[in-house]
């Protein structure tokens, strides 16, 4: 790990100090490496929706014209009803009609007004790959269809190997130099797994907006001791800090104590950057208020609030690149519960389809409140042509259904939005829904091979953060066996 500051005992100073000091990123240089990136003369992010489970992503766009046919008579008791979807329809200048999920009316207007695109049939690949490959086992990632090993494959671009560091990290590693003082490029309100972690750049994780705390709860924690003074006089916080930061002849433990020192160090900036109030406990006020409202019952929109402060607050912190990860509440690995209404607070009405409610449609519309919240967000803040949103999860889902849900797949379509996307059109290959030998992508099942990797769908964002052609190869090790590097989505 790269050390806060070479002097252990200057941490500590820094540490006792922090509290009272001016809001400015005196971190030092937490990255050492830049690859030619920039100029880095304005402020961009990228934000990564990661929707943990396997999102079925068929029902989440759907093709209207002759392929729907196919696409009911496949997904049997998972069909979506053709007039729910036509009323949630947009139209693609040469992929035809498809309508959205019928909770999902907001992300179907951000598509209308050209600042929401589909990218469709992504996944993790190590090439380009053909159902003759596929069936012959050539090339493939290893570990095809199971949670752990494709979210690994997603977060870190490199499925041949075991690697230490994500795309999201590598990518912070050639672009840290845009951040003052070296803040942290990555941050997540939730479990990002290795995609922000870097060789040099260390990600940094932040609290979901929590409205209904009292005092309100600030997104960054400021650890403290239990007792900032006792009866003797001792300074406790003193101690409390030195036993976190003190020297240890056990590297693990003083690896372990160098990350607590700085998640100390972090906390205590961001607090300082983005609130006022009174030491050492608050309550705290935002110095960078927000109006645009984020549902309280929503926890991705939270999230995402989370996010929306950082951004609000980039001058003070001395950011202008960031790579934000969030995720939505609730798993998208339903195969026998995707229309189960039990805990859903929408019910089915007399006569309608239990495919229009349930577990899935709470989490899809969970997805689309808090995407359009935080696009408003983005224009209130005058910065929804700097912050691109995205989405991503484990793998696609099977066309067929098992009855009450689907089996694990492979492609899958994601949505990208802002005010920098190439919106109102999807991107890659919609296929015609069929199985079997009908569907030059079909593994078996529905199970689409992708024809865009993981790989094309990052590097095109990386490029649009700034990072070189020399960055992207370093950051997606794969991606020069693929022949297109940009999708063109971004503008």
């Amino acid at each position: 790990m790269h050390r806060f500051d070479p002097a252990k005992m200057q941490r500590r100073e820094f540490l006792r100090l922090l509290g009272g000091a001016a809001a400015a990123p005196l971190m030092g240089p937490l990255s050492g490496l830049a690859y030619g990136a920039g100029p880095f003369d304005d402020y961009r992010a990228i934000v990564c929706v990661f929707m943990y489970g396997a999102n079925d992503a068929h029902n989440m766009i759907v093709p209207l014209d002759a392929r729907y046919a196919t696409y009911a008579a496949n997904r049997g008791p998972l069909a979506l009803p053709q007039a729910s979807l036509q009323s949630n329809a947009v139209t693609d200048p040469v992929q035809g009609p498809f309508g959205f999920h019928p909770r999902m009316t907001r992300s179907r207007d951000l598509f209308a007004s050209g600042k929401l695109a589909v990218v469709s049939n992504v996944g993790v690949l190590l090439r380009p790959t053909t159902k003759f490959d596929y069936q012959n086992r050539t090339q493939l990632p290893p570990q095809l269809f199971s949670h752990n090993d494709n979210q690994d494959h997603w977060f870190t671009a490199h499925p041949q190997a075991a690697v230490a560091t994500g795309w999201g990290g590598r990518l912070a590693d050639a672009i840290q130099s845009a951040n003052a003082g070296g803040f942290s490029v990555g941050i997540s309100t939730a479990n990002s797994g290795v995609m922000l972690k870097g060789r040099s750049a260390a990600p940094h994780q932040v609290l979901a907006y929590n409205p209904a705390a009292s005092p309100p709860r600030p997104i960054a924690k400021r650890i403290r001791a239990h007792g900032f003074w006792d009866t003797r006089m001792v300074d406790m916080q003193r101690l409390y800090e030195n036993g976190i930061t003190m020297a240890r002849t056990n590297l693990l433990e003083d690896q372990f104590g160098d990350a607590a020192a700085r998640a100390v160090e972090v906390n205590d900036f961001i607090l300082k950057a983005l609130y006022d109030g009174p030491e050492p406990f608050g309550p705290f006020v935002e110095r960078f208020p927000i109006n645009t409202a984020f549902p309280a019952n929503n926890p991705l929109a939270m999230q995402l609030r989370s996010v929306a402060m950082m951004i609000a607050g980039r001058q003070a912190l001395g950011v202008k690149r960031q790579i934000f990860f969030v995720t939505p509440a609730g798993n998208f690995d339903h195969h026998s519960d995707q229309f189960d209404t039990t805990l859903s607070p929408l019910q089915p009405g007399p006569g309608e389809p239990a495919i229009l409610y349930g577990k899935h449609a709470d989490l899809l519309l969970q997805v689309d409140v808090a995407l359009k919240a935080f696009y408003d967000v983005t224009v209130e803040l005058g910065v929804q042509n700097s912050v691109t949103t995205f989405t991503a999860s484990d793998f696609g889902r099977t066309l067929t259904s098992n009855g009450k849900g689907s089996d694990h797949g492979w492609g899958a379509h994601h949505l990208v939005m802002g005010g920098a996307v190439k919106g109102g059109s999807i991107y890659g290959t919609f296929h015609n829904m069929q199985i079997g030998s009908g569907n030059p992508a079909d593994a078996g099942q529905g199970r689409l091979i992708p024809d865009v990797s993981v790989d094309q769908y990052a590097a095109t964002m990386a490029k649009w953060m700034g990072a070189s052609a020399a960055d992207l190869n370093l950051v997606f090790p794969n991606l020069a066996n693929f022949n297109q590097t940009d999708l063109g989505f971004m503008a």
